[in-house]
Order: C-alpha cells, then sequence, then structure tokens
C-alpha cells in the first residue's frame, strides 16, 4: 500500500489515516492522556475510548448521561475534561474512568455565565481551569485551582477579546492560552490572566488548537488544512492538507507524533514524524 506524506515546514510526517481498527464512528475530539494513551471522544453511544499507543482498545469509558460530548483534553495528574455542549457542564474523569467532579447544571443555561454549550475545558499551567464557552455564549470562563469562577473574559465581536465560536482552547507552558475563535478566522492568544496577546492568521474557521513541544502552535481548519504557527512572531511555518472536512479535534503526543480528530469521514489520523 502507498503510504502518504505530509510536511509542516522542514518536519515530514507520515500520515496513518483508520490508525485504529477500532470502530470511531461519530469521533469528536481525542487527547493523550498523561499515561501516553490516546483518548477518543465518540458522540455515539457516548462514551470516552481509550487506545494504547498502538491503537488498541484499552478501556471504554461510558458518559450515559451526556447530551452531546464535544471536546476532551488530558488533565496533568491523569484523567480528562469532557465538555457536554447541550448539557452544560464540564465533567472530570479519573484515569480510570471515574467521574470526579462536574461543572454547570443542565437545566440552567446562562447568558455569558458558566454556561450556555461550552466548547472545550482544559487546566492550565498553576492548575487554574479555563472553559470555551462557545455556542451559546461568545467567552472564555477562568476559574481558580479549586474551580472558583474568576471571571467571564470577552463579548460579540471581532476584536481583541471579543468572539464570535470560541471553539478549542490550548495551554502553552508559560500558562498562557491559545482561542480557537472559529467565525472570526483567527485563533487569539491570552496571558494568564486573560489579557490579550496577540492572534494567528491566515486562517478559515479553525476548529481546532495545539501546542507542540517546541512551543508552535498547531491549527486545523475548514479549509480543510493543518498549520503551524510561530508562537512568538505569528508567522506560518508551514501547512498540509487535513483528509476529511475538517479536523474538529487535535493534539499532539511528547514523541512528536499529532492526533487528529476527523469529521465526514470519521477517522482518527496519525501523522507520525519521519
Amino acid at each position: 500500500m502507498t503510504m502518504a506524506y505530509v510536511s509542516l515546514g522542514a518536519q515530514r510526517y507520515k500520515v496513518e489515516r483508520a490508525w485504529t481498527q477500532a470502530d470511531v464512528g461519530s469521533i469528536t475530539s481525542v487527547a493523550v492522556l498523561s499515561d501516553g494513551r490516546i483518548a477518543a471522544l465518540l458522540r455515539r453511544p457516548a462514551s470516552v475510548l481509550v487506545l494504547t499507543p498502538d491503537g488498541q482498545v484499552s478501556a471504554r469509558w461510558p458518559l450515559d448521561d451526556m447530551l452531546c460530548p464535544h471536546h476532551i483534553s488530558a488533565r496533568p495528574q491523569g484523567g480528562v475534561l469532557v465538555t457536554d455542549v447541550d448539557g452544560h457542564q464540564v465533567v472530570a474523569l479519573d484515569g480510570q474512568g471515574h467521574e470526579q467532579w462536574r461543572l454547570g447544571m443542565p437545566e440552567q443555561p446562562r447568558w455569558q455565565e458558566p454556561f450556555n454549550h461550552p466548547t472545550h475545558a482544559i487546566e492550565c499551567a498553576g492548575g487554574g481551569l479555563w472553559v470555551s464557552d462557545g455556542y451559546g455564549n461568545t467567552v472564555v470562563h477562568r476559574f481558580d485551582p479549586q474551580r472558583q469562577w474568576l471571571a467571564a473574559l470577552g463579548a460579540p465581536g471581532p476584536g481583541p477579546l471579543q468572539f464570535s465560536t470560541p471553539h478549542m482552547l490550548a495551554g502553552a507552558a508559560d500558562g498562557s492560552v491559545w482561542v480557537a475563535d472559529r467565525e472570526n478566522n483567527r485563533v487569539q492568544h491570552l496571558d494568564v490572566q486573560g489579557r490579550y496577546l496577540g492572534e494567528l492568521r491566515p486562517l478559515y474557521k479553525p476548529m481546532a488548537v495545539a501546542v507542540q513541544t517546541d512551543g508552535s502552535v498547531l491549527v486545523s481548519d475548514q479549509t480543510a488544512s493543518l498549520s503551524r504557527f510561530d508562537p512568538d512572531s505569528g508567522i506560518l511555518l508551514g501547512r498540509c492538507r487535513v483528509q476529511g472536512v475538517y479536523g474538529h479535534g487535535l493534539t499532539t503526543a511528547l514523541d512528536g507524533r499529532i492526533y487528529i480528530a476527523e469529521m465526514l469521514p470519521d477517522c482518527l489520523t496519525c501523522l507520525q514524524p519521519v
């Protein structure tokens, strides 16, 4: 079988589409866990499918009470955070898939307060929690390490610290956060206090964002492409095509692998450095 190869600047990758033989139909997001396993978030049935680094099924964690799982992120101490976009909540699971806590009330969506169709949640350097509240609200929420709400950052609009659909987040080593601001066709960069630092362009409806070990920023959008940016200058360093209509979820591993939760057709793709 002839293999496909792509490049992101100087780095080439082997494209492993259908990287796992497991059924990942209805995949919506993906994360690399602290122990190296890969967590694929599925909408039907609502669950987290946990895979070994060679693509074998390790576990399945059911999410029976979730209406619409949207994005997943790995927790530094193990486990994951999952956002329920129509249940207006964020749920934390430990490394065995047991629920540890949840935020939000499914029966009480709130305008510009937590939550109104949240899209993604991450725990950043220092232990704080950030949540992009993007399908109903147009803000990014900051919480302290005890999960006390600090602020709702942003408002509707195209300017700095304004959002259209904040769709996904990525935390950098310095505690700053990248926000995929989808219909504004950009990724905004915020510091640890939520102040605007800059943005990445050109992009067309960015869906997912991730930070590589060297600090460079990966963004998938609806062109459909995967782009790599320098985090300091914002210069585009490389771009390749995503095989599906778009990459809805995106994550990176310590060994340089890039995992993409592609939609239409649904597929979990791995880009293997060569």
